[in-house]
């Protein structure tokens, strides 16, 4: 990696060029602790930390930024890191310090005096030879070859960036800022191309005020990369909350009540984003600040984010891809299941008349077993309202035919029963002389409606149930 692309490399990461080590040729199998292990080694580098990785198309390992706790500067580094025998070793990169040209010069001309000799001596030894002319050639045909590689990789098919233009409301075919910038840093970070050609394609998904602020970015600082164009861009249409607010907003973030453990993850993800672009929290920590969110704001009695709360200790927090994956397969397991026991307990539950055990209850019969209902309640309320007002009045009852069967312990029935007045009939068969009770006969509701209806009628006291 170029010295260019490594001080690019710390200028977006915020990080300082003395504490910075590139190391290159890792295997992307290769692990964060075993890395940390290997620098550790090394003491010059005191206390290291991994900030980011990069994939390097052309030998398909990756280069790793780490950040050290001492000042490189001045230090005496190795060339390679490793762990013999085990891991590595990759070859380290580091940002020289600038020349100190007056104390190089002071020093060679104390040498010279020292010798006996001149700048003009010098300066004959330094002519070059043939062989050196074939090296210089060499590495720039090199060097003319990998531009061409770069040249050609850039020129490639591409998937445009959306349009975007800061205006409010939003225009059709235009995309929202939170939305773009997340779409565009994640591309910045996929392309394999130069810096350049990542400002272009910026640009060209910019117009109207978005496109004016760009412009005017490079009028002040022709330098200016692709990160400070993202970065202009967030301070004029991104939020205006800092880092800090966004972190307590995301500690304060919790599951609704009826809303899915999936979705929550989602609300989860996308603020834990907006963190990530405003530097608030470093790429290695988003997996951990995640799942000890999940653990904490999920509700109690979510099955699934319970299970993860009793053994999210006992693994490393996953990634977010593979958290949503692992907690959507338990939710479709938990809606199948619950799919299944919904049509048994249905079945379970349904009621039969004794008549019909397998009849199905009909929508007109539980309405004419209301009335019934309201209608008994009226007519006891009538009875009693009856012997109330005339306590030596008997009700007439009935006299019972001989040939229907009944108990024997009936209550006796009196022949002086009037058909103008209540008298007894069974609020089963709606036949008259007999209870429910000592009736043996088949159940007919139309027929007890139709007789109370008749009853409250005649006692002028009907009205009309709804």
């Amino acid at each position: 990696m170029e010295a260019v692309e490594i001080e690019a490399w710390c200028k977006k990461k915020q990080l300082a060029y003395g504490h910075a080590v590139v190391l290159s040729d890792v295997d992307p199998d290769v692990t964060d602790a075993v890395l940390l292990s290997a620098l550790s080694q090394v003491k010059v580098f005191g206390k290291s930390e991994i900030v980011d990785r990069c994939l390097d198309v052309a030998s398909k390992t990756q280069f790793v930024l780490i950040k050290t706790s001492t000042d490189l500067t001045n230090q005496t580094l190795p060339g390679v890191v490793g762990l013999p025998g085990e891991a590595g070793p990759w070859p380290a990169h580091v940002l020289t310090a600038p020349a100190d040209n007056d104390g190089f010069q002071s020093k060679l001309m104390l040498f010279l005096e020292t010798e006996g000799k001149t700048l003009t001596d010098v300066s004959g030894l330094l002519q070059p030879s043939p062989l050196d002319v074939n090296t210089a050639l060499i590495h720039a045909i090199s060097s003319l070859v990998d531009k061409c590689n770069t040249t050609s990789v850039d020129s490639q098919s591409y998937r445009k960036l959306r349009m975007f233009s800061g205006v409010k409301p939003t225009p059709n075919g235009e995309e929202e800022y939170d939305a773009w910038a997340e779409q565009t840093t994640h591309l910045l970070e996929e392309w394999q191309c130069s810096d350049n050609i990542k400002k272009q394609r910026i640009v060209e998904s910019l117009k109207g005020p978005a496109a004016d602020i760009v412009r005017f970015l490079r009028v002040q600082k022709p330098t200016a990369t692709s990160y400070d164009y993202m970065q202009v861009l967030e301070t004029a249409f991104g939020t205006t909350e800092s880092a800090s607010d966004l972190l307590v907003k995301f500690r304060h973030t919790y599951q609704n009540v009826g809303e899915k453990l999936s979705t929550y993850l989602l609300r989860l993800d996308k603020l834990l984003h907006c963190i990530f672009r405003k530097g608030g929290v470093a790429l290695s920590d988003m997996n951990r600040l995640r799942m000890e969110q999940v653990v904490r704001g999920a509700l109690q009695q979510d099955m699934i984010a319970l299970r993860l709360c009793m053994t999210h200790k006992l693994r490393e927090p996953p990634s977010f891809s593979e958290l949503l994956k692992e907690v959507r397969e338990e939710e479709d397991m938990l809606q199948s299941r619950n799919n299944l026991k919904n049509p048994v307990m249905s079945q379970s539950v349904t009621p039969v008349s004794k008549s019909a055990p397998e009849q199905e209850v009909d929508p007109e019969v539980a309405k004419l077993k209301k009335e019934i209902s309201v209608m008994k309640a009226e007519m006891l309320s009538l009875k009693a309202a009856a012997v109330a007002s005339h306590p030596d009045t008997q009700i007439p009852q009935l006299e019972i035919p001989a040939k229907t069967p009944y108990k024997k312990n009936a209550t006796p029935q009196r022949s002086g029963y009037q058909e103008d007045k209540p008298g007894i009939f069974c609020y089963r068969c709606g036949e008259d002389g007999h209870f429910k009770r000592e009736c043996e006969g088949e159940e007919n509701l139309l027929k007890v409606n139709k007789h109370l209806i008749k009853l409250t009628k005649k006692s002028g006291n009907y009205r009309e149930i709804q």
